[in-house]
């Protein structure tokens, strides 16, 4: 299966986002990763990256706020001693990497280039949970980091950017005109949450990215923005998909592929499982492609008897 512009065939357009699968090594004992489009590394950084302190995990309505802080064993560390073992899981591999000068994101780029086994490498310019600033809000910033991720490698280059900070459209633009293959769509949100007993934050960061249903409807919205712009790009909708019909949205919105996260924390078996029901669902409404779901919001729509 290769669904809409994807570069490399893949068993689902249901892929595993970054962050909560880790390196997958562990999922892979919980579910069958032969089933699902690909695994999304954790995002790894030129150098070690303990995180934020704790508390960085807080409950809210319909979600989650964390404010992990991109934790870490660094760049170097992840090659030799991580890498072998996620590319040896069954399912395709798109390695997350950020950085926060375009020089070391070029040095990773390039060295990952060299790797055989990796379909893909996303470029993390959204991150909420850290200090630096929010690369991907700032087009010509989004355009200097793709450059140099270009400049590295020939692999697919998929650039991540944030929903809630500056113009999607924009920061897109400048990231396919600078390279990119295609747009990971959204990150978490930005969001708080304070403990109404004693009047403080709960997080030790204070605000952390809010991740779960309550952000599908802006992630919808962003995916679908981008796909009306950019018809012939690349994009893998990530945000609030935790069931069949919320994939099929994100589909319909214009996503080739579909990023599952906080989802699977709650049921590690979510992805496989959304995978086999939408083969299912396809069968049962008669269509012979998941091409024909991808972008239908932008064409009128299925046909209802």
């Amino acid at each position: 299966m290769t669904p809409g512009r994807c570069p490399f065939s893949v068993a689902s357009p249901i892929v595993l986002a970054s962050g909560p699968a880790g390196f997958g090594t562990e999922l892979a004992e919980r579910t069958d990763l032969s089933a699902i489009g690909a695994l999304t590394t954790k995002t790894v950084t030129p150098q070690p990256r303990e995180g934020n302190p704790q508390p960085r995990l807080v409950d809210c309505p319909c979600g989650m706020i964390n404010s992990i802080g991109l934790e870490n064993p660094g760049f170097d560390v992840f090659v030799e001693r991580c890498l072998p073992d996620v590319l040896s899981l069954p399912t395709r591999h798109i390695i997350s990497v950020a950085a926060e000068r375009p020089e070391e994101l070029a040095r990773m780029v390039g060295a990952l280039s060299a790797i055989e086994g990796i379909d893909a490498i996303e470029i993390n310019l959204s991150c909420p949970n850290v200090d630096a600033v929010v690369i991907g809000s700032d087009r010509a910033l989004v355009g200097r980091f793709t450059e140099a991720a270009r400049g590295a490698t020939e692999r697919p280059l998929l650039i991540k950017l944030p929903g809630d900070a500056g113009h999607v459209v924009a920061s897109a633009e400048a990231a396919l005109d600078a390279g990119a293959d295609g747009l990971t769509l959204i990150n978490s949100i930005r969001g708080l949450r304070i403990d109404h007993r004693v009047g403080r934050p709960m997080l030790h960061r204070e605000t952390g990215g809010l991740s779960g249903p309550a952000i599908l409807p802006i992630a919808l919205a962003r995916v679908f923005e981008a796909r009306k712009a950019f018809p012939d790009a690349l994009i893998v909708g990530t945000g609030g998909v935790t069931d069949l019909e919320s994939a099929i949205e994100m589909m319909a919105a214009g996503a080739d592929l579909v990023g599952v996260g906080y989802g699977m924390m709650a049921n590690p078996q979510l992805p496989t499982q959304l995978a086999r029901r939408l083969e299912a669902w396809l069968a049962e409404r008669r269509l012979d492609s998941v091409k024909e779901v991808i972008g239908v919001a932008h064409r009128g729509g299925f046909d209802v008897p």
